[in-house]
């Protein structure tokens, strides 16, 4: 009995030694990463062997694991965490091998919309010296995170592409949001977009390549979730109207009535400007003989519209998700709105209706391409109890509409707000997708008469953000380039600004993208010099690069003859700098109209090196078709601030090592 007794209490100190030592915090582990779940604030820390570098979170206090609830597999984590007015069940997935990302999932109870929450914590880079990847409404943007003020809506998902990252210039973190979300696509640092819930969020750390390897990252998963997406130059044959993308100028007509505009059209293609998309608002009635002649120009002939309507024929501003997020009673808007207004607004009931009118307007008018205004962006539920629909059921109606017109044969286009993702595999072209609305969004009114304004002197204060060379990039291009054409807004065109149209059409250059213009006999009359020489030099690029996939972007060398990503490159210029006159002024435009300063070395001599603007195309773009040895490239000279096309010589045996410029000719248009 004695002896019993010694056992029993040698087990229960035993016992009692084991439990006071501390338990390991739930893991996960594979051959790249080694995840750990705090169970004290519910915090994740990861550790990337292949780099050793442990990526931390941002904590939040008062949030911890429910002990109870805690589930650990091999692949995977399940718990409740808990927190301030907040609830979260979350689910880590870590897949093995070399996998060098994970899955997660944070359902809140009882809840399917939401704003963003607090949980699950955002990760913060290793170092302040890291920046900010941006999606912003259109266009990327690299941002300093040793100034988190001047970051809108930062780590949410507000933006075109669904995803945001940190980077030093070579490794780095995307977080990429795949489920439905509602964008906030206002300018300013509020963001009110709204989530469903549960959120699924994806995990990504690569160890070199930066944002265009972040970049190449979602181009991946994007694809792969939509095999059946054509590139651009493949939808020609169906469809030969789409062929003008490659390197027309896009072109919103103002003329008096149809003959003006015809007569408008004849005279810049008799004046060079040889490809483009002619599009009417409705200023006017168009009739066959307008678009039949516009044709014989050899350029595309179309309309805008708004099949899908505005939200505010049902209600005030931001009504959509004042409904998904309790904050407005369904019930009472649906009693006080107009029946018109839900028809208009919901595109399950518009498709049958919108297809038969596109055939006529097809059949009547020859119409080769329509523009969506807005059917992108005004998503909202429709109430009506005749045809409702949840959000997520419009979006996807919004996107059959887009699909069913491009089998009639045309180009479709849509944008204004916001250029999301999920209206690609519908769209040919994206009005927007090169602007910044995240941090700027001109405020004009193009219907009233707007245009007008093009060619003056205000817009500084847009261009700080929308122009800034040193913090834009071309995330959208790097993911979409040869699968979408882009262009700036109609109420922010190349002409907006007499000041700042040469370094948009700088910008359309190094993107390979579409230009936007406002015609009307008073413009093309008072700046055709000005439109012709824009239009020479945009277009000899695209005509090379318009639907190659772009697969880089970086800063140059002080030579000019390499690019730099990398720890260096951030205190060089950017790729659009022209040439400096001193080292310490690498980031600064030379803006004097008197000055003559090329934006490339354009010498080619006689030894038969490749033009450094041809190496740097070649290093950017990606085709499947070489050029022909009787390329020539263009380089791009300040001289009274327009934009010169200068050809640079035949492409030599050394030009084709840097290889992969589009070298086809020109689709039919």
């Amino acid at each position: 009995m004695k002896v019993s007794l010694l056992l029993c209490s040698w087990l229960f100190v035993a016992s009692s030694a084991i439990s006071a030592i501390p338990s390991r915090e739930p893991r996960l582990e594979n051959e790249s990463l080694r995840l750990e779940l705090s169970t004290r604030d519910g915090s994740l820390s990861v550790f990337d062997k292949r780099t050793n570098l442990t990526w931390r979170q941002q904590v939040e206090p008062g949030f911890k694991v429910t002990p109870d609830s805690l589930r650990v597999t091999p692949h995977s984590i399940s718990c409740r965490v808990t927190g301030p007015d907040e609830t979260c069940d979350l689910t880590i997935e870590l897949k093995g091998g070399a996998a060098a990302g994970f899955d997660l999932t944070a359902a809140l109870p009882n809840e399917h919309y939401g704003t963003l929450p607090a949980y699950p914590f955002h990760f913060v880079a290793p170092e302040k010296t890291w920046s900010y990847v941006q999606n912003t409404s259109g266009e990327g943007m690299l941002m300093p995170l040793d100034r988190p003020g001047e970051i809108n809506k930062a780590h949410g998902w507000s933006g075109s592409q669904p995803w945001w990252g940190l980077t030093d210039l070579q490794r780095g973190l995307s977080v990429r949001l795949d489920s439905f979300r509602n964008p906030d696509t206002h300018s300013g640092p509020d963001d009110s977009t709204v989530y469903a819930f549960p959120m699924r969020l994806r995990y990504d750390f690569v160890t070199s390549g930066g944002y265009a390897a972040l970049a190449k990252l979602y181009r991946d998963h994007f694809l792969a979730a939509h095999p059946q997406m054509q590139p651009l130059r493949d939808r020609v044959a169906d469809r030969p109207p789409v062929g003008m993308l490659k390197d027309g100028v896009y072109v919103y007509l103002w003329g008096e009535n149809p003959a003006d505009d015809l007569r408008l059209v004849s005279e810049m293609k008799t004046a060079g400007i040889d490809r483009g998309f002619a599009v009417f608002y409705g200023k006017h009635p168009i009739d066959r003989a307008l678009f039949d002649g516009i044709k014989r120009l050899g350029w595309i002939a179309g309309s805008y519209h708004m099949p899908t309507g505005n939200l505010f024929r049902v209600g005030r501003r931001g009504w959509p998700n004042a409904i998904l997020t309790g904050r407005m009673s369904a019930e009472k808007l649906r009693r006080t709105s107009d029946t018109k207004g839900w028809e208009r607004i919901c595109a399950k009931f518009q498709l049958p209706r919108w297809i038969e009118k596109a055939k006529g307007m097809i059949a009547s008018y020859g119409t080769q391409l329509f523009y969506f205004d807005t059917l992108v962006v005004q998503l909202a539920p429709c109430l009506s109890p005749d045809h409702p629909s949840t959000i997520e059921e419009n979006q996807a109606a919004r996107l059959r509409l887009a699909q069913e017109t491009q089998k009639l044969g045309t180009v479709v286009g849509s944008g204004e707000g916001v250029a999301p993702t999920w209206a690609l595999p519908g769209l040919d072209f994206y009005e927007g997708a090169m602007s910044l609305r995240t941090y700027a969004d001109p405020n004009l009114k193009i219907p009233s008469g707007g245009y007008d304004t093009d060619l003056g002197d205000s817009y500084s204060s847009d261009a700080t953000f929308i122009l800034d060379e040193k913090s834009r990039i071309p995330l959208f291009q790097l993911v979409f380039h040869d699968y979408v054409a882009s262009t700036w807004v109609w109420r922010d065109t190349n002409f907006q600004s007499r000041s700042f149209a040469w370094k948009k059409d700088f910008f359309n250059i190094l993107y390979g993208t579409m230009p936007i213009w406002h015609m009307n006999r008073q413009l093309w009359e008072s700046h055709k010099a000005d439109y012709l020489a824009s239009y020479r030099a945009v277009a000899s690029v695209r005509s090379q690069v318009g639907f190659s996939r772009m697969t880089d972007h970086g800063w140059l060398t002080p030579d000019r003859s390499n690019i730099l990503i990398g720890k260096a490159a951030r205190e060089l210029s950017s790729i659009l700098a022209l040439a400096p006159t001193r080292r310490q002024s690498a980031r600064r435009w030379q803006r004097s109209p008197s000055s003559s300063a090329r934006l490339l070395p354009a010498s080619l001599g006689g030894s038969g090196r490749a033009a450094p603007f041809a190496s740097l195309l070649g290093r950017l773009y990606h085709s499947s078709n070489d050029a022909t040895a009787s390329t020539t490239y263009p380089a791009c000279r300040l001289d009274r601030r327009r934009l010169l096309s200068l050809p640079l010589g035949q492409r030599g045996q050394a030009g084709r090592r840097f290889g992969d410029l589009d070298g086809e000719n020109n689709p039919p248009g």
